[in-house]
């Protein structure tokens, strides 16, 4: 089941966490796991008959706009890739965490890299993408 919300205005300490939406959210995490919504209904869906309306509504709940209504979705879909239904959940009211506008990820589900848990370099942006901005710009 989906509803649709109206974006409200967002309060929060970041930018990203006002602009933030559960959709861009979803769509951060599972980029930065390296799957596509083929590779994400696949695993979520054994039988390939229902593959295609599995990715449907994956596709769905990545629209800015659309929400999954169903907790119990998410948390099958964070079984996929790292995300926190919480975070997602939070999202949907004016109540938003601190989230990473480059890669989507927060206090909650922190990025983990060759160096460890992530940590915060500016107020919306983790060490790990500020260190891949700095080297692109260096190279």
């Amino acid at each position: 089941m989906l509803h649709v919300t109206i974006a409200a205005r967002r309060e929060g300490q970041s930018l990203a966490a006002r602009i933030m939406t559960p959709a861009h959210y979803l769509r951060l995490r599972r980029t930065a796991a390296g799957l596509s919504i083929a590779q994400v209904a696949e695993r979520l869906m054994p039988r390939a008959d229902f593959r295609h309306m599995t990715a449907a509504f994956l596709r769905v709940i990545e629209t800015d706009g659309c929400t999954a209504k169903n907790r119990e979705h998410i948390e099958r879909l964070a079984s996929v890739y790292p995300f926190d239904p919480d975070v997602y959940f939070q999202l949907t009211t004016s109540d938003t965490p601190r989230i990473c506008s480059g890669c989507g990820c927060s206090a909650f589900d922190p990025c983990h890299g060759t160096e460890g848990v992530c940590s915060w370099s500016m107020l919306d942006a983790c060490g790990r993408c500020t260190n891949a901005i700095a080297k692109r710009a260096a190279a």
